[in-house]
């Protein structure tokens, strides 16, 4: 657990924010607090369809699923997620443990799968083995990310649509990189005023509304309508247009 200073008050962080989605709340308790206990902040949900929500919804360190849930399985909640580019970690614990489930949990994206009955102590180390290899470094096309029209070069730096170059300031193109990062993760305006200015009381969440407006603008017409604004919360790139899912909610 990270901790850190602000006005002389000592403030504890989370080492990771945490979705899980499990419709026993006997073992959804009981992972809550044994994540809880070694510095996570949990996020919970009992079916799948309010499972979509939140994974699609807000941005998480890791995911933990259940697999056989009420209205939309835990795989493919896993499968809209990396069908839009979404790789946050995600770890299966699941009843079903024959070959062909654990394949299929692994041909979605899955980074592990555990099989109940389990070990709370077991999970929590392979969370952390998890939480590790996802914050190395990640391979790019050297120091480019590209996403639809637009390429971001971090060597430069430097921002091209359609081959064109705009000129972004420091604050734009460090918005624009975070939501590029993550296609489709909807970020809290308190969440990109901490990675522009390290920390997030620093202005007003109305200074990102500001830059984002010059940012859209200069992105052009259909470059800047791929940052959608998701109303009382923030803003998300999204490329690609809405996922059909094979399950229905309600």
């Amino acid at each position: 657990m990270r901790h850190s200073f602000f006005r002389g008050v000592r403030i504890i962080e989370p080492i990771a924010s945490t979705l899980v989605v499990e419709d026993d709340i006997n073992i959804l308790n009981l992972l809550s607090a044994y994540l809880e206990s070694a510095g996570h902040r949990v996020v919970t949900a009992s079916t799948g369809c309010a499972g979509l929500e939140l994974a699609t919804g807000a941005d998480f360190d890791m995911c933990i699923f259940d697999v056989m849930l009420p209205g939309i399985t835990g795989t493919d909640i896993a499968a809209a997620m990396r069908a839009v580019g979404d790789q946050t970690p995600v770890l299966f614990l699941t009843a079903l443990g024959n070959e062909a489930d654990i394949l299929r949990g692994f041909s979605v994206g899955a980074d592990d799968y555990i099989v109940k009955p389990f070990s709370p102590r077991e999970l929590l180390v392979r969370v952390k083995a998890i939480l590790r290899r996802s914050s190395l470094p990640r391979p790019k096309q050297g120091n480019q990310i590209i996403a639809g029209p637009i390429r971001l070069d971090d060597a430069q730096p430097t921002c091209n649509v359609n081959g064109a170059t705009i000129d972004l300031t420091p604050h734009e193109y460090r918005i624009l990189r975070r939501l590029l990062g993550r296609p489709n993760r909807v970020f809290e305006r308190g969440s990109l005023i901490a990675a522009i200015y390290g920390n997030e009381d620093a202005v007003s969440p109305k200074a990102i509304d500001v830059h984002v407006h010059h940012l859209r603008a200069k992105l052009g017409q259909d470059a800047g309508a791929m940052i959608q604004t998701v109303r009382g919360f923030g803003y998300k790139f999204s490329p690609q247009g809405s996922l059909q899912m094979a399950g229905t909610c309600v």
